[in-house]
């Protein structure tokens, strides 16, 4: 571990050290110390003699630079090894008095030991409080936001968290209840509030326990993030397993809500993977623990998306890259979504790994439509989409696709026409 020489933690402690100094240097000047001294340096050199007085400049000298050591190496190592730095310096110290004892000069011990334990105690008191009250703190920030057992972790290893802001790769996640407004006005205002809440916590209990970050709830729209504070090597897994365990608790509660003469609400939810900026961001006296970045906004994009193809989770290239192994999936299109130029392909999660052969002829009518699209044999193309309509539970990806056949065999594309779809609305 490099050597921190200068931080919060440091200046606090060395002012505390310069305290300590300036007290040792008052009760020297006032002779205090002097028998306590004397008795000292008879157990140490057993003999009645007093030790030959040191210019006291020097000893101030010697006991800044003692102090300054001390409260260095204090604050570069773990508090468990800690008390290893005074009894190194003590050590050093008796070292150079048993040289100097040779040649016979007698150096005085008394100041050097005693400052040495003061600012060790002093700095390890200090530490701990600071350190609870850092755990505290941050308690208190993750509460809301992380599982309990993540809270423990963090707030017990607060070197895991960097504040401030960093560029991670992370996975993001969004997800909007379809027509909300219209289930909205049908609700009291109590009842909506009740309705939402029983909602909002079914999602977060879900996030959370798969090592989510709940970011924000937006209206009726829930944003979370996975990889940070604490690492996460399989954050996008995580996340596309949150989303998908989601559904499954979404048709729970639509049982319960039409029972009940609630109305039953679909979802869409869209993720993606990448390098993005995770930290406190706000102001001075308002922040929140968030991420910014193209990703986040790709992930927004894709929520958006899951209206137009009739998906429930979109997610991104980089993310279906990472979580193909355990979900079954399939492309949905190559597009650019609006506002950005670079095309991206991007993918409906349908179900589990294990459960893909329930879908094996969806997936091979889909790859055989998709071939002959990109290759722009619109009849072939079209003839394949039919047949995945037909099979197909989501009416309206396929019907997209034969429509755009239709077109695309009247108004061919250009000739560099690569399979792109521009996106012009959110």
């Amino acid at each position: 571990m490099p050597l921190n020489l200068w931080n919060k933690k440091i200046k606090q402690n060395l002012f505390i050290g310069l305290g300590v100094w300036i007290v040792f240097g008052v009760f020297s000047l006032a002779g205090w110390f002097s028998a306590w001294q004397e008795s000292f340096n008879g157990l140490i050199y057993k003999q009645g003699a007093a030790v030959a007085a040191e210019p006291t400049s020097w000893i101030l000298l010697s006991l800044f630079f003692e102090d300054l050591i001390l409260v260095l190496l204090i604050n570069n190592i773990r508090p468990a090894f800690s008390l290893v730095a005074p009894f190194s310096l003590m050590m050093l110290y008796y070292g150079a008095f048993r040289i100097f004892l040779n040649f016979g000069m007698k150096l005085d011990l008394f100041y050097a030991f005693f400052l040495g334990m003061a600012v060790y105690l002093i700095n390890i008191v200090y530490n701990f409080l600071s350190f609870d009250a850092e755990r505290k703190k941050i308690r208190r920030a993750f509460e809301f936001y992380l599982a309990p057992q993540y809270v423990e972790e963090v707030s017990a290893n607060p070197e895991k968290l960097k504040l401030g802001g960093e560029t991670k790769e992370l996975t993001v996640y969004f997800s909007d209840i379809r027509a909300f407004s219209s289930i909205a006005e049908k609700m009291t205002a109590a009842d909506l509030v009740s309705f939402l809440n029983e909602y909002f916590t079914a999602l977060t209990n879900i996030i959370t326990e798969n090592k989510g970050v709940v970011d924000k709830y937006i209206g009726d729209a829930v944003m979370a993030f996975w990889g940070s504070p604490l690492a996460d090597q399989n954050h996008p897994v995580n996340a596309v397993k949150s989303a998908w365990e989601i559904l499954g608790k979404l048709k729970e509660l639509n049982a319960g809500w039409t029972a009940n003469g609630l109305p039953e609400i679909r979802m869409g939810i869209g993720i993606s993977t990448g390098e993005m900026v995770v930290g406190n961001i706000g102001s001075e006296s308002r922040f929140n623990y968030t991420v910014m970045g193209d990703e986040v906004n790709l992930a927004s994009r894709l929520e958006g998306l899951t209206k137009y193809y009739g998906a429930r989770i979109i997610v991104s290239q980089n993310t279906w890259d990472k979580v193909k192994n355990d979900f079954c999936g399939r492309q949905l299109d190559l597009v650019a979504v609006k506002g950005k130029e670079k095309p991206i392909k991007i993918y409906e999660i349908l179900g589990l790994k294990k459960d893909e052969t329930e879908f094996k002829e969806l997936l091979d009518l889909g790859e055989r439509a998709f071939s002959a699209y990109f290759e722009k044999k619109w009849e072939e193309a079209g003839g394949y989409f039919k047949k995945l309509n037909q099979i197909d539970q989501n009416k309206m990806f396929s019907a997209l696709f034969i429509e755009r056949c239709r077109k695309f065999s009247n108004e061919p594309p250009p000739a560099d026409w690569q399979g792109v779809w521009q996106m012009t609305e959110k």
